[in-house]
């Protein structure tokens, strides 16, 4: 059985995870609007791996025998300037998600709840990942400027991006 606050905490991730989940899903929907269907695409793919990422949590916290409570998620943003914005936007939401995992870290190490420490190993490591994809892509994107053929070439490379290519997800 968990620790109240450690199981609170982590159906607060839960909902942190969805909100990601959310937010992609809201950016992918604009990138395709811009009819930027490459950067659609690598947003898609980046929902499909926070929804997985709820999912893990999910499955993680009933496995060790406790509730799941699933919280409202709002609506995200759904108007950007640029896709610098985008990502801009991604990048923080990447940290700010890296924050709240070493927060629930702390908690866990703090309640001696060692299976969840070592559960939320994978979590810590795949927000390196994240968000390295995310300030690469950051770069790229000043990198190019106001140079449309520059942002359409990265909009067919972004649309290449295979799950595979994600990561560990």
């Amino acid at each position: 059985m968990f620790d109240p606050k450690l199981e609170k905490a982590l159906n607060d991730q839960i909902n942190k995870e969805l909100q990601a989940w959310y937010a992609y899903l809201s950016m992918a929907a604009f990138c395709d609007t811009m009819h930027l269907t490459g950067f659609a695409a690598f947003m898609d793919l980046q929902s499909r791996e926070e929804q997985m990422h709820a999912n893990r949590l999910i499955r993680y916290v009933l496995d060790r025998g406790g509730r799941v409570d699933l919280l409202p998620i709002s609506s995200p943003k759904d108007q950007y300037k640029t896709v610098l914005d985008i990502f801009l936007t991604s990048l923080e939401q990447e940290r700010a998600n890296t924050r709240a995992i070493y927060e629930l870290y702390d908690l866990a190490k703090g309640v001696n709840d060692y299976a969840t420490v070592a559960h939320l190993q994978w979590f810590l490591d795949e927000q390196v990942e994240e968000e390295k994809v995310m300030s690469d892509a950051v770069g790229l994107l000043k990198f190019a400027g106001d140079d449309k053929a520059a942002l359409l070439s990265l909009n067919r490379e972004f649309g290449a991006r295979r799950p595979e290519a994600a990561g560990k997800s």
